[in-house]
């Protein structure tokens, strides 16, 4: 029936509000009977629809008459005619605010054909050949997170708590958001690029900048990791601005299939991540050993004066974070300062993070290979018969020792404190941001919630269903608006989140560690703030 010419008037409507009514759109008989005089084919007949609907969507207006004429014969009618032309006409003229402009401007020319781009459908295809922006709905509410509770109280509610008085000094950030529900039926790989230009990708990457995309692989055998498909997106709106866009993670402690650079490539291709299907390289932050690390000083921190961070995220010119939100056994929450700080921080960065303590040496294991002598950067390594001795007394805890052990002969000291480690990770995103202000947006999925870290070789039940995308320029703002949608989320059923109510703390229940000590800790020196407003992007 597509391909053959519908000679009724009847007919042509049916089809038109057979459509309108599947996809949801409300549209008057004018419009309809419009659409039917000039089209007898059902493919066109759809197509004309959505266009019609396509154009009122993104100018924020009902479909009328004078849209539809606009839509599919560029007449512009008187804008007095119609209240919702007024409208129309004054967003033509001066845009409401900086997400339209973002939305509509023309996008730059890509540096060089890109094959993974499809070219736009005709106009009388299902799609419309003019995409919608998507329209904003702020919420128009400051988020204030409440003071933290005390250590011995039960875990509580930590959500937002709008009535909350801002201070005078702080600004909000703003946190834009995408629900996984689209009203529109529109991919959420498109409304992720659509985050990260309202973001303010633009201002963020420079032509010719070398992009480090940070990233967690995932272990062989996890599945909560954020997919290639939208990664491939990441990468195609950081070329749009003329970026040099690389994906990147730096190499683990433990070791599982991601200790060293060329499993770690392994295990990326293996779940899915490839220059082929993805456009852009793989780069592993901190080299093929993990000892490729470059010592950033910071100022004014409890634990460190300097850390030490993987060579690629320090020389790179720009960074797009993309987070997994998820639990984590040992912080309580997995969010963007995680992954920046825990993320880029080489091998032995891991093992000051993570311990307190000195490292130890296995004598039935070690085999006098020298190299944690070599590695050593105080020289308080000696071998000794063929025992390697470590001098407590000039160690600094450093971690290059155990970096540099093939054999697991020095040993991982994971005693800590989660207020610690937290504390010890934000001052590693501060060695991994420096000299990058106004040149990171982040991203974070708040899906797959997780009770436990993607570093595992399984994935259990989420903790809550799957809420949507965040996208914001503060650090911060963005953790601190990812844990709250899960707290106003309910526990998902048959999950460790079963039974946990809307407003309960579900990282903290779950994990029994209070994961925002982190925020907080940021938040005083200076990193971002816990106060942001959540705009919507639908």
């Amino acid at each position: 029936m597509s391909d053959e010419r519908i000679e009724s008037q009847e007919e042509r409507l049916l089809v038109l509000r057979d459509k309108a009514a599947r996809e949801g759109f409300v549209v008057g008989d004018d419009v309809l009977e419009y659409i039917a005089e000039k089209y007898a084919l059902a493919t066109t007949l759809k197509g004309a629809l959505i266009n019609v609907q396509a154009l009122a969507s993104r100018k924020g207006v009902p479909v009328s008459l004078s849209i539809a004429r606009l839509a599919l014969d560029g007449i512009r009618e008187p804008a007095a005619s119609v209240a919702a032309d007024a409208a129309y006409e004054q967003e033509v003229v001066e845009p409401a605010d900086e997400w339209a402009m973002a939305l509509d401007e023309p996008e730059p020319a890509e540096p060089e054909p890109d094959a993974w781009d499809e070219p736009a459908p005709p106009v009388a295809h299902e799609s419309a050949a003019e995409e919608p922006g998507p329209d904003p709905t702020v919420t128009g509410t400051l988020f204030v997170p409440p003071a933290p509770a005390a250590p011995s109280a039960p875990a509580v509610a930590h959500g937002p708590a709008p009535a909350a008085p801002v201070p005078a000094s702080v600004e909000p950030a703003v946190v834009w958001f995408v629900p996984v529900r689209s009203t529109k039926k529109e991919s959420l790989v498109k409304r992720v690029g659509n985050l990260l230009k309202v973001a303010g990708i633009k201002r963020a990457v420079d032509d010719g900048d070398l992009v480090a995309i940070k990233l967690h692989f995932g272990e062989e055998g996890n599945t909560g990791y954020v997919q290639p498909v939208f990664l491939r997106e990441v990468v195609r709106q950081v070329r749009k601005q003329g970026g040099k866009p690389f994906l990147t993670d730096c190499n683990t402690l433990y070791r599982g299939k991601r200790g060293n650079a060329v499993d770690h490539l392994n295990c990326a291709v293996h779940n899915g991540f490839a220059h082929a299907t993805l456009n852009a390289p793989l780069i592993i932050a901190d080299g093929l050993d993990g000892r490729d690390g470059v010592d950033v000083p910071i100022e004014g921190f409890t634990h460190f004066d300097s850390v030490r961070i993987g060579a690629a995220a320090v020389h790179a010119d720009a960074m797009i974070v993309v987070t997994h939100v998820k639990g984590h056994e040992a912080t309580g929450f997995g969010g963007a300062m995680k992954n920046v700080g825990m993320g880029f921080g080489t091998r032995a960065a891991k093992q000051r993070m993570h311990s307190d303590l000195k490292p130890q040496v296995s004598a039935e294991k070690c085999t006098a290979c020298r190299r944690c002598v070599k590695s050593c950067p105080v020289r308080a390594i000696e071998i000794r018969e063929t025992v390697a001795v470590i001098d407590y007394a000039t160690c600094y805890g450093c971690g290059e020792c155990v970096a540099a052990c093939p054999y697991g002969a020095i040993g991982i000291q994971w005693k800590t404190e989660p207020e610690a480690i937290q504390e010890k990770i934000v001052e590693h995103c501060a060695g991994a941001l420096a000299d990058k202000d106004g040149k990171v947006v982040y991203l974070s999925f708040v899906t797959n919630v997780s009770p436990d870290c993607d570093c595992w070789n399984f994935s259990d039940a989420s903790i809550v269903a799957d809420i949507g995308v965040l996208a914001s320029t503060d650090l911060v703002a963005i953790d601190q608006a990812a844990y709250d949608l899960v707290t106003q989320a309910p526990g998902l059923p048959g999950s460790r989140g079963e039974g946990l109510g809307a407003g309960v703390d579900k990282f903290r229940e779950v994990t029994g560690i209070d994961g925002t000590v982190a925020f907080r800790y940021a938040e005083e020196h200076g990193l971002g703030t816990r106060v942001y407003e959540l705009k919507t992007l639908d």
